[in-house]
């Protein structure tokens, strides 16, 4: 079971206000995923996960596969990749949609907030773009996609 309004683009930055790092999250109809966590030293990793909805407001993520590296100044992909690895993390936590209005917002914006576990160090998200593919994916030019899945 899966709850369509979380997909899509989903990331911190709004309410990052001091941090070094901000994350992204992204949810496919079909259960895919990815994470990414950019990092103010050029660090770039993005998780691969499955995910599921097991009860209302309860989100479960299975990672599948993360690519480290460092984060291309000029492009949002790699620069150079320095490990990919079969990850096994399994991340369940409470969450809602709502209405939350960011520190230096001037108004409240559509966020994603979790319950008791961070995703990707973060626990507040807000709603970026809907139309997104795995093409989006930037790991996808470190380890392809072959319509079964994130990896085989």
């Amino acid at each position: 079971m899966t709850d369509s309004r979380l997909f899509g683009h989903w990331y911190s930055g709004p309410f990052d206000v001091g941090g070094t790092e901000t994350s992204e999250l992204n949810f496919l109809p079909d259960g895919r995923g990815w994470s990414r966590l950019d990092s103010m030293t050029s660090v770039l990793s993005i998780g691969r996960f499955r995910w599921s909805c097991p009860g209302p407001g309860l989100l479960e993520i299975l990672y599948e596969l993360r690519v480290d590296g460092t984060c291309d100044t000029e492009n949002p992909g790699f620069a150079t990749v320095d490990s990919t690895d079969l990850d096994d993390e399994v991340i369940r936590t409470g969450y809602h949609i709502g209405s939350e209005t960011p520190p230096y917002e001037d108004g409240p914006i559509t966020s994603l907030v979790f319950e008791g576990h961070a995703v990707e160090f973060a626990f507040h998200f807000a709603r970026g773009r809907l139309d997104i593919s795995p093409a989006d994916d930037h790991s996808a030019a470190v380890v392809p996609y072959d319509g079964r899945g994130p990896i085989h």
